[in-house]
């Protein structure tokens, strides 16, 4: 069974190649970086009692192939009292495991994006906390701020898809919209996927302003 045969899906799965699209175009997603977790249990046709719904990534899927065949890249997982997946064959990358806490703790907004941009990934060898990144952004880019009020938060450097990084970042989070994960990329969360999108665009600017600085 197919995601389009479960949900009301043509324009996401659209909104979704154009993503995929510009962040691979951004040099944001080399090989098969990233991922992407969108919670679309609103849009099942016959959902389950209690249960959530998400598209996400593929296992070995790449943003330039999600950009011209986003259904081959993707998959729809159903959470129940059990994960089932449709297609029945395909698998989440192993960062599901952290979508999945974070799907459950960002509360209202719905999208979860994750790339590997240099910039962010070359914060992690300047040893610089939280408060000065945070404070030294705001002062380059004065539209950060009105994007990102809550700031940007960081978690330390944890084994991809592991269950430690999914504890790391839940304790990174106190409500902001975009997480780093050091030494490994970012995280950004929102209602939609330009607004993910609009985070994380800003942030990586305000990192390249940062770096090209120093």
């Amino acid at each position: 069974m197919k995601i389009t045969d479960l949900i009301d899906s043509q324009t996401l799965i659209s909104d979704i190649a154009q993503c995929a699209g510009l962040i691979h175009s951004y040099g944001w997603a080399e090989a098969n970086a990233g991922n992407l977790s969108i919670d679309v249990t609103s849009r099942v046709i016959s959902p389950k009692p209690n249960a959530r719904y998400y598209i996400v990534s593929r296992t070995g899927s790449r943003y330039r192939q999600t950009a011209v065949d986003p259904l081959r890249n993707l998959l729809l997982i159903e959470v129940a009292s059990q994960e089932s997946f449709f297609p029945s064959d395909a698998k989440p990358t192993m960062e599901w495991i952290s979508h999945r806490c974070l799907q459950q703790a960002i509360g209202n907004r719905s999208v979860i994006l994750h790339t590997h941009p240099a910039e962010i990934i070359a914060l992690a060898a300047l040893d610089i906390s939280e408060a000065d990144l945070n404070q030294s952004f705001a002062r380059l880019l004065p539209e950060l701020p009105l994007y990102l009020p809550e700031g940007i938060a960081v978690a330390p450097l944890r084994s991809p898809g592991s269950k430690e990084l999914c504890e790391a970042s839940l304790q990174a989070l106190t409500g902001q919209k975009a997480l780093i994960w050091s030494g490994h990329g970012i995280l950004c969360f929102g209602n939609s996927l330009d607004e993910a999108l609009d985070y994380m665009e800003i942030i990586v600017k305000a990192a390249r302003i940062f770096l090209l600085l120093r």
